[in-house]
């Protein structure tokens, strides 16, 4: 029998018939020469350094063409790769508005962490992202005009590339033969007149005897959608209880104030609202259209009902990118054996997000900024330390600007070594990727504090004045004007609302921030035959890397919290804990073997082994050995059995070490909810919780810090994959492959979740340093260093289907069917503790494991681990005509969806999240005669499907890291070649 032939080994063959076929029609009396042997060129497949003519090895590899990048109609990298049924969990993306903005896209194998899928291109490294990605590179920075295919090795490659490639490696293959000119004109826009898209590129090549140069400029912006634009995130839905509704934050429009009963009872608050309570503190807030100037203004604040929608009041859906950038490759025979080349590019990104008004809160812990007894505007005549008030029409919303560049440069030699098989190459890479971040929207403290302080009435000029002493005219604070926290915004339409517009504006600055990440390798490796066996050549290739990351902040000093205290000059949320500097190196050494033991034998038609090990020695921690053994055996021509035993490592990244302390919105569970002063395993767990039982959390979320580690220790584990490739010589052009794989890792790095160090705390005394609670009882703060926390263990089944049809007088029709089964994801936080076993639904006692759930990363949680993915691309293509049909499958997940305490009735402990089904259409059409022009048009989402309802999602009640959140979007592109 023979095997069923590979597309890739078939376009060799064609080409070599045609060279070898034009000659001959030229000299038609001649007859042609009798056919001779073919050889094949060696060929470097992600997963390994050895050159082979086997495209099929011991790993599994998925392979995207550009052809299908085209079709897909993405404008960017991460929207056509995230889509493919081996990512999950919680990569970043544009659509990720609050935590993101950066324009990044991420990739996150098997959900097993962004920073644990290695990011290769042309097989080396790309310099890592310098924010929202922990490190994970931006591939939205690759050029995408320059790319020729992406291979996706979905298997622990430690051993042959080194640290970061425990779930896979994603190889982004560069164009280098290009000849002549291309370009191409995109424009897209969603069916509600949002989410404008204009892309546009250009490159050029040519090449000769001595060499080759290709050239590339890309351009693309991305309009933003309006959360409110959507009406699966125009609100902030919420289940209690069971019960359907509307959630929201307590930092509302009309305030939030605690004041003592008896200055509320003086000042004329009816207090026979049952929401008034009993205790020797009310909490008031304004009646909605009143000015505030007396207390029968107020009411009692109603838990239930006072909330306000942040969702419809800025949010993004779909966050604004603009993104130009500039690539090249070159290529120059310095002798017949030698070779010169270099690759750079440049990439500059301008992108934001925007989140609601600032949510003022003067508590203590928090901004620590009261409102005096003595203001002008105080009806209460009491110091009022916790009020709380959103914002709107104060100061501009906030949001972020970013405007990051990604250069990266790498120049070498590489060649062979005369008649034999060796090949060699060294080479020198040096990446940056400096950042500003223009941050807007929060308000200077100190003066925040002086216009909310003692103020009265000028009696020389009738104009309210901020004053030191209360009543004395003589210590005014010049410059300040005083506040009103206690009515409506100000009226720009008055005099006096357009003083106090001016007076905020001037403490409300624009903050700036730079950082930047720094990347230096220098590869060196060599591959060729050793000496034949009975079966085979053994090969062998070897190499050594040297590496250096390093990297810095220069933060605004607004934003730094001092030593010893909990809050800096601005609000808290937009505070950090200073610069940061940090690097480390590494150097490396490694060899890779392949065994063939066995050919052309009954029931071994091939039998290799493959064999690798990497010496790694890191300057921060030490040094690691990691293995890596394969086995590829051929029982028959249709059939290959393959797998793989490899040890795995993640070393901290640079982010994780050196990274600047980020604020961060979390939602928490508080364990004292309800708390009726049983025994506590410290005093601090529940610090300041009234223990009558009437103590509730009055938010979901808490400002959290995000703190690098520079004693940080890598990641250890091993993977093992195993399964098969079915091509039947039956069925000419038809492939179909099942792999197994199973991923353990120990010290595994991450956050603990905000819930669980709180839990800690309540049960065992353990992480009781890392927050502060308010004299409410309130967690108004949390600290959350990154750390070496427990085990995971994965393990799932990717199953794909292949065809290529051969052409004939209706067209060629392929179809490629890749789907990803994900059987089990084990994680136990700590090390040793069983209650530390992660699972999603705090309200059934005793349940872990991730896998078929959804736990948002806002609450340290691990993303979308659907159990299903799958991707279905059905492509037909013509003479002139060409149609495209994909259609993108998730799984259901279930979430823990309800926000009351596990003890109220009606208590949803664990809701379904239904499927989603995504389908997408293109039609192209080529004019060979025009400038050889290709039009395409196609439509995104056709169904219009709209994301499904998440109650426990931090982004628009959904998960927008997973999911499609434009909806229906139609495109079109024209590119023409010269």
């Amino acid at each position: 029998m023979k095997p069923a032939p590979h597309p890739l080994r078939l376009a060799i063959l064609a080409a070599i018939a045609a060279s070898t076929a034009l000659p001959a029609l030229a000299q038609e009396a001649e007859p042609p020469p009798a056919p001779g042997p073919t050889t094949l060129d060696r060929v470097e497949v992600t997963g390994s350094r050895i050159k082979r003519t086997d495209l099929e090895t011991s790993s599994p590899v998925a392979v995207i063409d550009r052809e299908a990048i085209n079709d897909s109609g993405a404008a960017t990298v991460g929207e056509f790769l995230q889509r493919n049924p081996a990512i999950a969990g919680a990569g970043m993306n544009p659509q990720v508005n609050n935590g993101g903005g950066a324009g990044a896209a991420t990739v996150d194998l098997r959900g097993l962490g962004q920073t644990r899928t290695l990011v290769l291109v042309d097989g080396r490294r790309w310099i890592p992202s310098v924010s929202n990605a922990l490190g994970a590179v931006d591939v939205n920075t690759i050029p995408m005009s320059m790319i020729e295919r992406v291979e996706i090795l979905k298997d622990g490659a430690s051993a042959i590339y080194g640290s970061d490639a425990i779930s896979g490696v994603v190889n982004f293959i560069l164009r280098h033969d290009f000849q002549g000119m291309e370009a191409s004109a995109f424009y897209g826009v969603s069916s509600r007149g949002d989410a404008n898209t204009t892309r546009a590129d250009a490159t050029f090549g040519f090449s000769s005897d001595r060499g080759s140069l290709i050239a590339a400029a890309g351009y693309d912006k991305e309009d933003p959608v309006y959360a409110r634009d959507r009406a699966y995130s125009s609100q902030p839905y919420q289940l209690y209880a069971g019960e359907h509704g509307i959630g929201g934050t307590s930092r509302i429009l009309t305030g939030r104030y605690v004041v003592p009963r008896s200055a509320a009872q003086a000042s004329g608050v009816d207090l026979a609202d049952p929401n008034c309570g009993s205790g020797g503190n009310v909490v008031l807030t304004r009646i909605d259209g009143s000015p505030g100037t007396s207390g029968g203004n107020f009411r009692c604040f109603d838990n239930a009902n006072d909330v306000y929608n942040f969702q419809a009041d800025g949010n993004l859906n779909l966050t604004p990118q603009e993104r130009a950038n500039i690539a090249f490759s070159a290529r120059y025979f310095i002798t017949e054996d030698v070779e010169a080349f270099l690759l750079g590019s440049w990439n500059r990104t301008e992108s934001s997000f925007q989140i609601a008004p600032l949510p003022f809160d003067g508590r203590a812990a928090v901004d620590d900024v009261p409102i005096s007894a003595d203001s002008l505007y105080n009806p209460f005549g009491v110091d009022v330390t916790d009020a709380r008030l959103r914002l709107r029409d104060f100061i501009p919303t906030r949001s972020t600007s970013f405007e990051t560049q990604t250069y990266q440069v790498t120049a070498g030699l590489r060649g062979t070594v005369g008649d034999t098989s060796w090949s060699w190459d060294a080479a020198y890479s040096y990446g940056r990727t400096p950042q500003t971040q223009v941050v807007r929207g929060y308000l200077f403290s100190p003066a925040l504090r002086d216009a909310l302080g003692p103020s009265m009435i000028d009696p020389a000029s009738g104009d309210p004045i901020c004053v030191r002493t209360a009543g004395d005219a003589s210590t005014v604070i010049d410059g300040c004007l005083p506040v009103n926290f206690f009515g409506p915004a100000p009226d720009p339409s008055t005099a006096e609302g357009q003083a106090q517009l001016a007076a905020l504006a001037l403490i409300n600055p624009s903050i700036i921030n730079t950082n930047y990440n720094d990347l230096k390798n220098f590869t060196a490796n060599a591959t060729g035959d050793l000496f034949a066996l009975p079966a085979g050549m053994v090969s062998l290739a070897v190499g050594l890397e040297y590496r250096e990351e390093s990297a810095g902040s220069d933060v605004d000093f607004l934003t730094i919290i001092p030593p010893g205290e909990t809050v800096c000059l601005i609000t808290q949320e937009a505070c950090s804990f200073g610069n940061i500097s940090g690097s480390f190196d590494v150097k490396e050494a490694y060899a890779e073997a392949l065994l063939p033991l066995l050919a052309d034998a009954p029931f071994a038609q091939r039998l290799n082994v493959s064999l690798g090990v990497r010496y790694s020695d890191y300057s921060n921690f030490g040094d690691t050995t990691n293995g890596k053994v394969g086995l590829e055996w051929k029982p028959v021509d249709d059939l290959l059995v393959r797998g793989t035993y490899a040890q795995v490592f993640r070393a901290p990244t640079i982010v994780n070490l050196f990274g600047v302390t980020t604020p961060s919105a979390n939602t928490y569970v508080d364990p004292c909810n309800n708390y009726m002063g049983q025994a506590v395993a410290d005093p601090r767990a529940c610090a300041n919780v009234p223990i009558d039982g009437s103590f509730r959390q009055s938010g979901n979320q808490v400002t959290s810090f995000q703190v690098s580690n520079p004693d940080l220790q890598p990641e250890e584990g091993d993977m093992l994959t195993y399964g098969l490739v079915y091509s039947p010589e039956w069925l000419a052009g038809f492939s179909t492959t099942i792999d197994y794989w199973r991923v353990k890792l120990d010290d595994f790095i991450t956050s603990l979740p905000e819930t669980v160090m709180l839990n800690q705390c309540f049960d065992f005394g353990r992480y009781c340093d890392t927050f502060i609670r308010d004299d409410a009882g309130d967690v108004a703060q949390m600290t959350n260093q990154v750390g070496n926390f427990g085990s995971l263990k994965a393990s799932g089944v990717d199953v794909g289907f292949r065809y290529a049809g051969q052409r004939n007088e209706w067209g060629r029709l392929s179809w490629n069917l890749d789907t990803a089964y994900l059987a089990e994801y084990e994680v136990r936080l700590l090390a040793g503790d069983p209650s530390s076993d992660v699972g999603a639904f705090p309200g059934i006692p005793g349940s872990t494991g991730l896998a078929g759930t959804f736990v948002d990363s806002a609450s340290s949680g691990f993303g979308n681990m659907a159990r299903w993915r799958a991707l279905n691309d059905l492509r037909w293509e013509g003479e002139r005509w060409s149609a495209t049909l994909t259609t993108r499958y998730v799984h259901h997940v279930f979430e823990a969806p309800d926000v009351a305490d596990p003890s109220e009735p009606g208590y949803v402990a664990r809701r379904r999240v239904p499927s989603f089904t995504q389908h997408d259409v293109q039609v192209g059409y080529r004019i060979p005669e025009l400038l050889d022009s290709e039009f395409q048009i196609g439509i995104r989402n056709l169904a219009d499907r709209q994301p499904p309802l998440i109650y426990s999602g931090f982004n628009a009640s959904t998960d927008l890291r997973t999911y499609d959140g434009v909806g229906r979007f139609y495109w079109m592109r024209w590119t023409a070649r010269f």
